[in-house]
């Protein structure tokens, strides 16, 4: 048997102290530990410090987005209230002009009014005017054609011929019996 110090555990597995290959493991290790804070340490440095980079700057970035989102909120804000001051504005203005085109256009069709009123009153007032005037030349004619009418009735009947025959005869008579003076103005009747 093999005595107590070298043999760790005794039973199916046996396990052995064997200093060589433990100091060889060791110094190993060591390498390994001196290459990995050596080449990999700095290497993994430069990686987390990269990272940590991209997230403070994806931090910062992502905190002047915030910024700006409520840069942007309180702009669109403002904007939104002075939209809708600008359109009350804009609705009051084009009201005051809807009520002044309505004034305008009530005033330019009175005054239309008035213009056909007076246009209409003048024409009938020529109208008139006209009608009158043929009227009353029609009424001059009927009565000139009533009056040559009645006259050639008159002159045509048997008794105003020989009223006007003795008549005649009677200023002859008178002309002869009496001057010249008054044969003149006799003549001069009858011219």
């Amino acid at each position: 048997m093999i005595a107590s110090t070298e043999i760790l555990a005794e039973g199916i597995y046996q396990i052995k102290f064997e200093p060589e290959v433990f100091f060889s493991q060791l110094f190993a290790f060591a390498v390994i530990i001196w290459l990995f804070v050596k080449y990999g340490r700095p290497f993994l440095k430069r990686g987390m410090a990269k990272a940590q980079g991209d997230i403070q700057k994806q931090m910062e970035d992502n905190n002047q987005a915030a910024e700006r989102l409520a840069k942007a909120k309180e702009v669109y804000e403002n904007g939104l209230a002075d939209a809708k001051t600008e359109l009350a504005q804009l609705l009051d203005d084009a009201k005051a002009d809807a009520e002044n085109i309505v004034v305008q256009m009530r005033e330019a069709a009175n005054a239309e009014v008035d213009r056909v009123r007076k246009q209409g009153r003048d024409q009938i007032e020529l109208m008139r005017r006209q009608l009158i005037r043929d009227l009353k030349a029609d009424f001059s004619a009927s009565v000139l054609s009533h009056t040559a009418e009645n006259v050639r009735e008159q002159v045509n009947s048997p008794q105003v011929k020989s009223d006007a025959v003795e008549k005649f005869l009677d200023e002859l008579e008178v002309m002869a019996n009496t001057g010249s003076e008054l044969r003149a103005r006799s003549q001069s009747q009858w011219n």
